[in-house]
C-alpha cells in the first residue's frame, strides 16, 4: 500500500510550529520523517506516523487542563462570557449566580488551563415545579429563586442544567479540544453525582443547535413545552450510549458547545 504524506507546511499546521522548529525538530527525530539516504533535502512526513505524534501531544496537553468547583472570580468569566453566546432573555446576573452559590456551593464547576478558566458547566438540584416553570417560558434562568435550590443530600432530586460552554479562542482546533474537555467532564460529574445521591431526572433546555444535539447524543428525549426542553429519567440505563458517544466525541467536527453569537 502506498504511503501517504503531509506536505511540511501541513505539519507546521497541525503542531502549530515555525519552518525552523520544524527542521530542527525533524533532523532530531523529535518529529517523525522519512529522508532517503544520502541526501539532504526532500525530507518527508507519513501521514500515519504524524497523526500519531500529534494525538501524543494533544494528550499532554489535556493533561494539563484541570476540572473542579468554579470560584466566584470564574462565575464573573463565565457570566461575561455568556453575553458572546445567548440572548439577553437566557443571562443569568452575576449577583443571581452569587445568590445560588450560597443557596448550593456544588452546582457551578469550571474547566482550567494553566488556571485559567476555558469553560463551565452548572448543574442544579432544583424543585421540578420551577424545572416545568421555565420549560414553560412562565419565568427564565434569572428568576430562579435561591429557595428552590435543593441540598445534593435531599432524597427525590430533580436536575436542571441550564449551561455547559467554552471561552472561544477563535481557533477551532483548541475550541473543540475546549468542548470536548467539558463536555467529558461534564458527563463524568453527573455520573459521580448520581451514583452519590438520590437522583430521578435530568432536565435541559436547550437554548441553541448545539445543545439540542448535544442532549440528543447523550440519550434525553424531547418532551413538550413552550421551550426547547429534554428529559432523562435513568441516567444509569443511559451509561452504555453515554460511553458510546464518549468514544466517538473525537470525530464531532463541531465542538458541540454554544458558537459565538453573529454579531
Amino acid at each position: 500500500m502506498e504511503k501517504e504524506y503531509y506536505k511540511p507546511e501541513e505539519v507546521m499546521k497541525l503542531l502549530g510550529i515555525s519552518k525552523a522548529t520544524l527542521n530542527r525538530r525533524a533532523e532530531d527525530g523529535t518529529i517523525p520523517s522519512e529522508l532517503e539516504e544520502g541526501r539532504r533535502r526532500g525530507r518527508k512526513y507519513p501521514k500515519e506516523a504524524i497523526d500519531a505524534h500529534v494525538k501524543l501531544l494533544k494528550r499532554k496537553d489535556n493533561a494539563k487542563l484541570s476540572f473542579g468547583p468554579a470560584t466566584n472570580s470564574e462565575l464573573w468569566a463565565s457570566y461575561q462570557n455568556h453575553f458572546r453566546l445567548y440572548e439577553p432573555e437566557d443571562i443569568v446576573t452575576y449577583d443571581r449566580l452569587l445568590e445560588w452559590r450560597e443557596a448550593n456551593y456544588d452546582i457551578f464547576m469550571s474547566a482550567r488551563e494553566g488556571g485559567k478558566r476555558i469553560a463551565g458547566v452548572t448543574m442544579m438540584p432544583l424543585e421540578e415545579d420551577v424545572i416545568k416553570s421555565i420549560i414553560n417560558e412562565e419565568i427564565r434562568e434569572q428568576n430562579i429563586q435561591p429557595e428552590a435550590i435543593r441540598e445534593w443530600t435531599d432524597k427525590n432530586l430533580t436536575v436542571y442544567i441550564p449551561s455547559i460552554s467554552i471561552h472561544h479562542t477563535g481557533d477551532a482546533q483548541k475550541d473543540k479540544d475546549r468542548g470536548r474537555f467539558i463536555i467529558r467532564s461534564a458527563i463524568r460529574w453527573a455520573i459521580s453525582l448520581d451514583r452519590q445521591y438520590d437522583i430521578k431526572k435530568w432536565y435541559a433546555v436547550a437554548a441553541t443547535p448545539e445543545g439540542k444535539k448535544l442532549v440528543e447524543h447523550l440519550g434525553f428525549e424531547k418532551i413538550a413545552g413552550k421551550r426547547d426542553a429534554y428529559l432523562l429519567t435513568d441516567l444509569k440505563k443511559a451509561t452504555k450510549p453515554i460511553k458510546a458517544f464518549i468514544d466517538r466525541l473525537e470525530e464531532e467536527s463541531e465542538p458541540l458547545v454554544p458558537s459565538p453569537k453573529q454579531k
